[in-house]
C-alpha cells in the first residue's frame, strides 16, 4: 500500500495581516483630525457664547447707548466728542520780596510798632527791574502809607485788604522821569506783627 501523505496545508494568515499594517495608521490619522476638529468646535462654540453674554449685559446696563434708549436693541447712533484743547500756557508768576519794614503807628491812646513784611506779585519782568531801580522810591510810598494807619484799622481783615490795596496803588503810580506805571498785581503780607 502506498501510502500518501498529504499535502501540508498552508498556514492560516493572521487577522493582522496586509490590510492591518495599513488601517492602523490611518485609524490614528482619523482619531486625531476627530480631535481637532472637537477642539475648534468646542472652543468656537463656548466664545460665542461668551460674546453673546457680554453683549447681553452691555445692552442691559445701557452702555453704548443714548439716555433714554436703555435695553433697546439695533444699532446705536454715536456722536464724535473730540479731546479738550491742551490748556493754555500760563507764565509763571513774578514775585518780589521786599525787606521788612517797621513803622510806628499813632493811637489817640498811645503809640504802637508795625512790623510788615511784603512780597510784590509782579506782572513782568520790567516791573520788577523798574522796582530794583527805583528801590528807595518804592520803600518811601510803602512807609508813608503804613504810617499813615491806626492799630485799629491794621487789626481786621478788611482793615489789612484796603492796606494792600493802598500800597499797590502806591507802587504802581509812575516814576518820576517815566512816563507809566509798574503792574504790581497784587501786595502779599508774609509777616504782619502790631505791639
Amino acid at each position: 500500500m502506498a501510502t500518501s501523505k498529504s499535502p501540508a496545508m498552508p498556514a492560516a494568515r493572521s487577522a493582522t495581516g496586509g490590510a492591518g499594517k495599513l488601517l492602523r495608521p490611518l485609524l490614528a490619522l482619523l482619531t486625531l483630525v476627530l480631535v481637532v476638529v472637537a477642539s475648534v468646535a468646542g472652543t468656537w462654540y463656548f466664545m460665542s457664547r461668551y460674546q453673546q453674554q457680554q453683549l447681553q449685559a452691555a445692552m442691559q446696563l445701557g452702555i453704548g447707548q443714548q439716555q433714554g434708549q436703555a435695553g433697546a436693541t439695533g444699532p446705536v447712533p454715536t456722536t464724535y466728542t473730540p479731546p479738550p484743547a491742551p490748556p493754555a500756557v500760563v507764565p509763571a508768576p513774578i514775585f518780589f520780596p521786599l525787606e521788612a519794614f517797621t513803622v510806628t503807628i499813632n493811637d489817640a491812646e498811645s503809640e504802637r510798632i508795625m512790623h510788615v513784611g511784603l512780597t510784590l506779585r509782579l506782572g513782568d519782568e520790567q516791573s520788577r527791574q523798574r522796582i530794583e531801580r527805583y528801590m528807595p522810591e518804592v520803600r518811601n510810598r510803602i512807609l508813608m502809607v503804613m504810617s499813615s494807619q491806626t492799630p485799629q484799622s491794621v487789626q481786621s481783615l478788611a482793615g489789612k485788604q484796603a492796606m494792600a490795596k493802598s500800597l499797590q496803588a502806591a507802587i504802581n503810580k509812575p516814576f518820576a522821569p517815566l512816563p507809566d506805571g509798574q503792574a504790581v498785581s497784587d501786595v502779599l503780607f508774609t509777616a504782619f506783627v502790631v505791639q
